[in-house]
């Protein structure tokens, strides 16, 4: 067999060969329908949502193994699937800022065997518009590559045992006359090995397409990650001027860029920046630093997580303080990751954003992992 690196060569390859599981299909329902759970503000519990209406719509639909229930709005109406694969019961209903909160309904399982050879990577696009997928880390690109994945649509692939530094990013366009997806909506992150799944969701480039991903396995932190925000809300609850196109740039994405760099936002945090120096021994090294250096954690901050972390959420003067309900309350801060954890809980909105282990990063690490579920615009 032949994988395709991520430079686009070809090399040979006994061990392990990443091919499609199935073609592309629509996630049917539970047979007798499966039942959506209620949010409650933002997910995993953060006290920094607010309260939500409940979603509690059921799914049906012939040829699935395990469906997918209605994504459940205020009032919640029933959807049904046929054909494809199996997959998780409803969505709950959207509510404050924090967006749609996480079912505690079935999951899609393809009952592989632990032993089986790969990790089943399932991707799942629930957006209102067509994507395509590209699947690529050290070892290999998943294949069907460019797959294109309609409204409910899903694809399945098989990644190695040993893949690491792997992405699988949504485009919102085809390829070029080069081969090349167009139009980079956004990705997920995970490192394969050992039958570990290490696996992320990152906004700390932007915000383009909120994700899901859950992995399947026999450990502790084989968990849900998710961001439950409508994808037509990136547009309209962006802040500032950071929205470019369909995406909101963060803050280090936006003042890297030239145009930017005289604008107000860009400076915002100078005068902490020189505080920090000032007044901590451990932050001399910012003297002479400025805000763009604090929102991509470059520079002294690259080597100073805690000080980053301190001066994105507004901490300086308690940089160790664990209890994320303080966070971003004392102005001025990283306005751009305060919007990400309301709208987003607990999921990376700079590079040191697991700094104090808070669990504002969304990482996880499934022992055991089998296979992988990933869902674009969980919450359509």
């Amino acid at each position: 067999m032949t994988l395709r690196n991520q430079f686009g060569s070809l090399a040979a390859c006994a061990a392990c060969t990443l091919l499609a599981l199935s073609a592309c299909g629509t996630e049917g329902g539970t047979p007798g329908g499966a039942s959506g759970g209620a949010a409650n503000g933002g997910s995993a519990g953060s006290p920094r949502g607010s309260g939500g209406a409940s979603g509690s719509n059921a799914g049906s639909g012939a040829g699935g193994a395990a469906g997918t229930g209605g994504t459940a709005g205020a009032s919640g109406n029933a959807a049904s699937g046929a054909g494809g694969g199996a997959g998780s019961a409803g969505r709950a209903g959207s509510a404050g800022s924090a967006g749609r909160g996480p079912s505690d309904g079935g999951t899609y399982d393809a009952n592989r065997d632990p032993n089986a050879p790969g990790i089943l990577i399932h991707v799942r696009n629930d957006c209102p518009f067509e994507i395509w997928i590209h699947g690529a880390g050290n070892g290999g690109v998943l294949t069907p590559d460019n797959a294109r994945l309609a409204t409910g649509q899903t694809q399945d692939y098989i990644a190695p045992d040993s893949w690491s530094a792997a992405r699988v990013t949504a485009f919102g366009q085809g390829p070029n006359a080069q081969g090349r997806l167009q139009q980079e909506l956004d990705k997920v992150e995970m490192t394969l090995g050992k039958k570990i799944i290490n696996y992320n969701i990152t906004y700390v480039d932007w915000l383009g397409l909120p994700a899901e991903m859950v992995a399947l396995g026999s450990g502790s932190d084989c968990k849900r990650v998710g961001c439950y925000l409508p994808v037509a809300d990136v547009s309209t609850r962006c802040p500032n001027t950071l929205l470019s196109g369909k995406r909101c740039l963060s803050a280090g994405n936006y003042c890297s860029q030239s145009a930017h760099a005289a604008e107000q936002f860009c400076h915002a945090l100078d005068d902490e920046i020189a505080e920090c120096a000032a007044s901590h021994p451990d932050c001399a090294g910012a003297a002479g630093a400025s805000t763009p250096q604090v929102y991509g954690c470059s520079g002294f901050f690259g080597s100073s997580p805690k000080w980053c972390a301190a001066l994105n959420r507004g901490m300086l003067d308690d940089p160790e303080n664990g209890d994320i309900t303080r966070y971003y309350e004392n102005a001025p801060y990283n306005t751009y990751s305060e919007w990400v954890h309301d709208v987003c809980p607990g999921i990376y909105a700079f590079p040191y954003d697991d700094y104090g282990k808070t669990n504002e990063s969304g990482f996880h690490a499934c022992t055991g992992g089998r296979q992988l579920n990933i869902t674009f615009c969980p919450a359509g």
